[in-house]
């Protein structure tokens, strides 16, 4: 497998299959369709509060408190300055103590490395979905690598601002195919497509505490699944994804959150995992084009506080796998 590094810069890091090519409209289309699924995640990942009108709140409430101190004979001023002090050094050095801490770990071999990945394209005999392409999208301070081994993820997001607060996500989505000459005959009219992936390695989050300024010191990570299939309509308005059946959601038993702890957690990835089952019928698609199948991996984290941070530990590596389409 071909190996590629990005650092952070998502758009130039993409794995094709060089035994499978796609051809040049159906690329065009697909990163057509990426550029709006990032602009459609980028919206999702937007606080609820903007920066300014965060500031205004933290206005109000320390002139409520300033108030308080007044009444008590207080200097609060120096007691805010303190307090700020405080919190921009931990967040300072916090970010800093956990990578020192993972790279630490690393010198013991602690890196996870999973069995080196099948090759990918089968005997062109049976009805599996045969892989086309892989590419992530990060967080912010999130780095990337493709191996023999599969996709690895390192670093992570970290809020530097007082009073700060951040929604992002990593992860990756991959597509594949099956060509109508291998599509299998289904007595019944009905299919059912059941990918797994598998994930290994584990994260480490930091929650502060609660700060008297700016509240609830929160890290927040779930584990989003999603798997769309589809075909291309070429129009003269240009491709149209024409779904078939979609299925998405949560894992049900991956979550990772601390709130006001003051130290920093650990959650092992799940392993075997699952995407969303998606079941659909021979009149829901043109037998006599393509079928392709999207599935998605994603990690959505949840900062709040300066110094909530949550990062790799020491990667998270995904691997994907073909699977085959199966008539019910």
């Amino acid at each position: 497998m071909t190996k590629s590094v990005c650092i952070n810069s998502p758009d130039k890091l993409v794995l094709y299959n060089p035994k499978h090519r796609l051809a040049s409209d159906v690329v065009k289309a697909f990163s057509s369709g990426r550029e709006a699924h990032l602009k459609l995640l980028a919206l999702r990942n937007q606080n609820d509060l903007t920066p300014d009108i965060k500031k205004k709140l933290l206005e109000k409430k320390l002139g409520i408190y300033r108030a308080i101190a007044e009444t008590m004979g207080l200097n609060f001023n120096k007691t805010s300055d303190a307090l700020r002090d405080i919190a921009d050094e931990r967040s300072a050095h916090t970010s800093a103590a956990t990578k020192d801490r993972i790279n630490a770990q690393n010198q013991f071999g602690s890196i996870v490395k999973p069995a080196p990945l099948p090759p990918p394209t089968p005997e062109p005999v049976d009805h599996t979905f045969w892989w086309s392409y892989t590419q992530p999208f990060l967080a912010p301070r999130t780095n990337a690598v493709f191996a023999d081994d599969g996709l690895h993820f390192w670093d992570g997001p970290f809020v530097e601002e007082h009073n700060g607060e951040m929604h992002t996500s990593f992860g990756a989505t991959a597509v594949f195919e099956l060509a109508p000459h291998r599509l299998p005959s289904s007595p019944t009219g009905w299919f059912i497509s059941s990918p797994h992936v598998e994930l290994f390695g584990g994260i480490s989050g930091y929650s502060p505490n609660w700060d008297l300024l700016q509240g609830d010191g929160i890290v927040e990570c779930k584990l989003f699944l999603r798997q769309t299939i589809f075909q291309w309509a070429f129009t003269i308005n240009g491709p149209e994804k024409v779904y078939v059946g979609e299925a998405m959601g949560y894992h049900p038993n991956w979550y990772f959150y601390r709130r006001n702890m003051g130290s920093s957690g650990y959650a092992y990835m799940p392993g075997f995992t699952p995407l969303p089952a998606v079941g659909f019928s021979q009149d829901r698609f043109h037998a006599t084009e393509t079928l392709y199948a999207e599935i998605e991996v994603r990690f959505d984290i949840y900062l709040n506080n300066a110094g909530a941070g949550l990062y790799c530990d020491p990667r998270v590596v995904l691997q994907t796998f073909q699977w085959r389409l199966i008539p019910a």
